[in-house]
């Protein structure tokens, strides 16, 4: 079989990308080497660009190619940071030698979990077809992930409101301070409570006090950012995770949806009088002030929060 036929056979893979660390003429040659794949390349020329782009595309990254010849680069060294960040610790890396890797070499990889390793001269074939191997595999196991993802997603919702719910929360809002102290980008949350809900089942029903609530969370839902996240925390407690949001900037949204909810009054009760609907909330953020901490951070809102409460409600405090 000639080299060209071992390519074919091994080409093609669906539309990805690789991430290639390399020096320029060392980068030309892997990206003609994987060209029949179909896979675009992207390229990263330090060690800290190489995490950072990763970070970025976890989700769409198949592979990362890392010559081990490349001046300030150890293939090692990003192997064991990758794998420190559960956002690219799935992420498979392989190593380019420029000669036969040592047993210590070896074992080096093995114990930063470095998937795969070729040597030059690269064999176009072999390399291509370890490529597309470690692509593919890669590929699955982030279609599984998503897969499960969405399954949890599907089980985390609120039954009355459609929300989220306080499980789904909690997880989040880990989620968020990793991701917070890595960018050192600020987020918030935004802890809200409905004004005299109790008075609203007491005097209309409970069937009504569940249409005020699904009234909330249909306006939360239409207001919010594909990156923000409502959840209804219990009762009439609903909170919102805002990512990249400081504590002012998190105050002025709080703000604008309590006008919104206040602007569109619902109907209750038999005569279905139209009653206006507003809530007390208190914000927290995670920022650059307290290093990005979020264990508090709930917290630091109720405390916010029931300030609004003593002041009069329908108002928002900031932590």
């Amino acid at each position: 079989m000639t080299v060209r036929d071992s390519l074919i056979s091994v080409a093609p893979v669906a539309a990805g990308e690789i991430l290639v660390v390399a020096e320029e003429a060392s980068r030309r040659l892997i990206a003609h080497h994987v060209s029949i794949l179909g896979l675009s390349v992207l390229h990263a020329e330090s060690m800290e660009r190489v995490l950072h782009v990763a970070t970025d595309r976890a989700d769409r990254i198949d592979c990362i190619l890392v010559d081990a010849t490349t001046s300030g680069v150890d293939a090692l060294t990003i192997a064991r940071q990758l794998h420190a960040d559960p956002e690219t610790a799935v992420v498979p890396l392989l190593v380019v030698f420029g000669r036969p890797p040592s047993d210590a070499d070896l074992l080096g990889m093995l114990e930063a979990g470095v998937t795969d390793h070729a040597t030059k001269p690269l064999s176009p074939a072999l390399f291509a077809a370890k490529v597309k191997a470690v692509s593919e595999r890669s590929r699955m196991q982030r279609e599984l992930k998503n897969k499960l993802r969405m399954a949890l997603d599907n089980a985390a919702h609120d039954a009355l409101t459609g929300l989220y719910n306080r499980r789904y929360f909690e997880r989040r809002l880990k989620e968020e301070a990793a991701h917070a102290r890595r960018h050192k980008k600020p987020f918030s949350i935004i802890l809200l409570d409905l004004d005299h809900f109790k008075l609203v089942n007491d005097t209309y029903g409970h069937e009504d006090g569940d249409r005020v609530l699904k009234h909330v969370a249909n306006l939360l839902g239409g207001a919010l950012r594909e990156d923000d996240i409502a959840c209804r925390y219990g009762g009439e407690e609903i909170v919102l995770l805002l990512r990249s949001t400081s504590g002012p900037a998190a105050r002025v949204v709080a703000n604008r949806l309590r006008a919104a909810l206040a602007e569109r009054p619902l109907p209750l009760g038999d005569a279905q009088v139209p009653k206006q609907v507003t809530f007390s909330a208190g914000v927290a953020a995670a920022d650059e002030r307290n290093g990005f901490d979020a264990t508090d951070i709930f917290v630091r809102a109720d405390q916010a929060l029931y300030r609004a409460k003593r002041s009069g409600r329908n108002r928002v405090e900031l932590d």
